[in-house]
Order: C-alpha cells, then structure tokens, then sequence
C-alpha cells in the first residue's frame, strides 16, 4: 500500500512538471513569430531559440505520454469503479464527463490546424521571389526582404543609406544601417508588400 502510495505521488508530480514545461514551451511557439523571421532576427525565450523550444516541447510530449500510461496503469481500477457509480447515479452527467473533453480536443485540434495552416501559407508568401512589383523602376525580390540590412539595401541599388533612412523616418520607421529589413518588418507590425512597395517608392525617388 504504502509502495503504491509513493508511486502515485512520484509519478503525480513529475506529471506536474512536465506539464508545466509543456504549457510553458507551448504558449512561447504560439507567440513566437514564424521560422524564418524568428531566425532572422534571432528570437529567443528563456535562453532557447524556436527550434529548440520545439525540440523541448516535442521530447516533454512523450515524456508526458509515458507517465500518463504509468498514470492509468496504476489508477485503471479506482477510474473503472468511480466511472461505474457514475453511470448508475447518473448517465446523463457521466455522458457530458466523456463528451465535453472530447468537444475541446476536437476545437482545439481545429484551431491548431487553421494556426499551422495559416502559418504555412505565410511561408509560401515569404518564399515567392518573383511578385509584380509595382514600381518598374525598381524591383525587391523576397530573398532582399528576407536578409537584407538597410546599407545592404541601398547598396544594391547604388543610393545613399543615410537618405534611405531619412526617408523612412520620414514615414514613421527609426531604422539602422546595420538593420535587417525583417526586423523592421517585425518590429512595426507591417505587411511584407507593404513594406516592399515602400521601399521600392522611398529607392525610386531616391535614384531620381
């Protein structure tokens, strides 16, 4: 009695624990911003990059896996017997006990699913090298946007970097030579084309 007893609590609180990390890993992936960006700009929390925290998460999922069979393998008997007196107290409220948590998986599968899937098509964005651009004069392609620094920026298209910065201050953007233009990006909450369409505006007239 006293062993089971023991058991149970070793193996309730590392549960405690993992979940704790899993919580933790999970709600720092929802709020970090995409692969690349997070790359680009080097996004970390607590110490751990994206990949990594991805890496965590992933290895504390089937730690937690392991510990909730232990779980039910010792606690099978009392769960049978307790689900047992339910359903002969009350089906009506042992059926809403079932089908209530199934309910919310299958929500939250579904917003999982519309996130990642969301997140995908923003990659597919951020990878399309070859928009129209609507400036014929001057053309960002995505990989500029991508790894570009501003001086690196006005360089390529042979205008001054302290104009170029001048000219989007005047637009409300502080920017750096040595900043990446997805930094900006991140930093102003401003879509890519946007941005994009910006600078090609701000270079054009630049270069006259």
């Amino acid at each position: 009695m006293r062993t089971s007893a023991l058991l149970r609590g070793v193996v309730d609180l590392l549960l405690l624990i993992v979940f704790v990390g899993i919580a933790v890993t999970g709600i720092a992936l929802y709020l970090a911003p995409s692969g690349r960006i997070a790359d680009s700009i080097g996004w970390t929390f607590l110490g751990m990059d994206k990949d990594t925290l991805t890496n965590v998460h992933t290895y504390l999922g089937f730690i937690m896996i392991g510990l909730v069979g232990v779980h039910l393998l010792i606690g099978f008997k009392s769960m049978w017997v307790m689900l047992k007196s339910a359903f002969r107290s009350s089906k009506t409220k042992a059926i809403a006990g079932l089908v209530i948590p199934i309910l919310l998986l299958a929500v939250g599968f579904q917003a999982f699913s519309a996130y990642t899937g969301e997140e995908e098509t923003t990659y597919e964005s951020y990878d399309s090298y070859y928009e129209e651009s609507t400036n014929s004069t001057v053309y960002i392609t995505g990989t500029m946007m991508k790894y570009y620094t501003v001086q690196e920026l006005a360089e390529e298209f042979n205008v001054s970097t302290d104009a170029l910065i001048e000219k989007l201050k005047e637009k409300g953007i502080e920017a750096t030579p040595d900043e990446k233009l997805v930094e900006i990006e991140y930093k102003y909450d401003l879509d890519r084309e946007e941005l994009k369409a910006m600078l090609e505006e701000i270079i054009a007239e630049l270069r006259g």
